[in-house]
């Protein structure tokens, strides 16, 4: 999530959310232990909170939790919502049900824990899937995130931070770095995927309740863990979704693509302005299965692309999700994949490209326009005519030349490591 625009809710509300969050469950009133379910249910949803940054340093994961309390109403009996929560204080794992006025305490842990660490990740899921047992499972990755670049930190041990800067990668945890520093370890995207392989769960959808994970590089590495993944290709509101209404319309629908549509309404609402101002969103659905097909056609295509022969295209007047500027490490572009394709390759594999892709965003939705900073007034507008929603690297001379001052390197370089990068055959360009 991004930390501007953040909307601070007022000391009452927060005060309220605190003392909330720390009265007694429905089970820890009468002191017995939690009682688990004996049948399947229908589905299981996750809500995996990395909290212990700067995000939780401003209370977005107690404020999010009250929202979850809102919306506890609309949960199905024959559905499952668990909430795992690392912040500043110890690691727990809460359940929320429609008969019960409080969040139900399933699990604490004794000591502290690294939510960034792929294997911490495993046994959370393992512990959910065996306890609650389901015919389906929906997993919620909350925390700060800047899509498939390779973290710059994965020391889980507490080693006093060698630098100032602050890159955000998926689920940054400060740990002994001190709460809100943002210098903590990170997971990277094919480690998770790897953690959640073993597991055993093939989850309905994972959605990335956090900034530009809405890649295809990000989607496809996840393609043998999840049906579907939902996020945003661009950074979004540090309030995030708003979870009363995700659990009336969204995380136990039919189909993944009513999160989209019901974060896009959420965003646009003026009865949510409070939260979200006038920052924008754009969100997708990406069915994964549908990947393989695309690269298929990338491989054939981009061999006669105008990046062949290590070429810098011009990629000037495409749709990016994220401002390449130094206030942002020069994270890169994260160009709309529809209209880059477009400019990329040939007119003649145009509608064969355009329709593979197509196909595997099997939901879209954009207010518009949104803030992409790094000033107030820098707003980005979306061609609703032209854009997908998701989007795509394409390497360019200019991220070698900068590789010196980003924490990230040589971009070019760092691509080369993703599985999408071999599957859509970029190496045939000389990238």
């Amino acid at each position: 999530m991004s930390v501007f625009f953040s909307i601070f809710r007022s000391c009452a509300f927060v005060l309220s959310v605190v003392i909330l969050l720390v009265l007694p469950s429905c089970q820890d009133s009468g002191g017995e232990e939690p009682q688990f379910p004996s049948e399947k249910g229908r589905r299981t949803v996750l809500v995996y909170m990395a909290a212990q940054n700067s995000l939780g340093l401003y209370r977005h994961q107690a404020a999010d939790s009250a929202e979850i309390m809102a919306g506890r109403r609309y949960i199905d009996d024959n559905d499952r919502l668990l909430v795992f929560v690392d912040d500043a204080h110890r690691p727990r794992l809460y359940r929320y049900t429609r008969s019960c006025k409080r969040p139900e305490l399933v699990r604490q842990w004794d000591h502290e824990v690294c939510s960034t660490s792929p294997e911490q990740l495993r046994e959370v899921v393992t512990w959910v899937k065996e306890r609650y047992p389901s015919a389906e499972y929906g997993l919620v990755m909350w925390s700060h995130a800047d899509g498939w670049l390779p973290p710059t930190n994965k020391d889980c041990t507490d080693v006093p931070p060698s630098s100032s800067v602050r890159p955000f990668s998926f689920g940054i945890d400060d740990g002994g770095y001190g709460m809100g520093s943002d210098k903590g370890p990170q997971m990277d995207v094919g480690e998770m995927a790897a953690a959640l392989a073993v597991t055993g769960v093939r989850f309905k959808y994972i959605f990335f309740d956090a900034c530009l994970m809405q890649n295809l590089e990000v989607a496809y590495a996840l393609r043998h863990v999840t049906d579907c993944v939902v996020a945003a290709p661009m950074p979004i509101p540090a309030a995030g979704a708003y979870y009363e209404n995700q659990l009336r319309h969204g995380l136990f629908a039919e189909s993944p693509s009513a999160i989209v549509a019901t974060y896009v309404s959420d965003v646009s609402s003026p009865s949510l302005s409070y939260q979200y101002d006038d920052y924008g969103i754009t969100l997708s659905a990406v069915h994964t299965a549908a990947l393989e097909p695309l690269a298929q056609v990338l491989r054939r295509a981009l061999p006669h692309s105008a990046a062949a022969g290590r070429a810098s295209a011009s990629m000037e007047g495409v749709l990016n999700y994220q401002a390449y500027t130094r206030s942002y490490y020069y994270r890169p572009h994260n160009y709309d994949a529809a209209e880059a394709l477009r400019r990329l390759l040939p007119e003649s594999f145009h509608e064969e490209a355009l329709l593979a892709l197509n196909r595997a965003v099997i939901s879209k939705g954009t207010t518009g326009r949104f803030w992409i900073g790094p000033n107030s007034w820098d707003y980005q507008q979306v061609n609703e005519k032209t854009y997908c929603g998701v989007s795509l690297f394409v390497p360019q001379n200019v991220y070698a030349d900068n590789a010196g001052r980003t924490p990230h390197g040589n971009l070019n370089e760092a691509f080369r490591q993703m599985e999408w990068y071999d599957a859509a055959g970029w190496n045939a360009t000389g990238w």
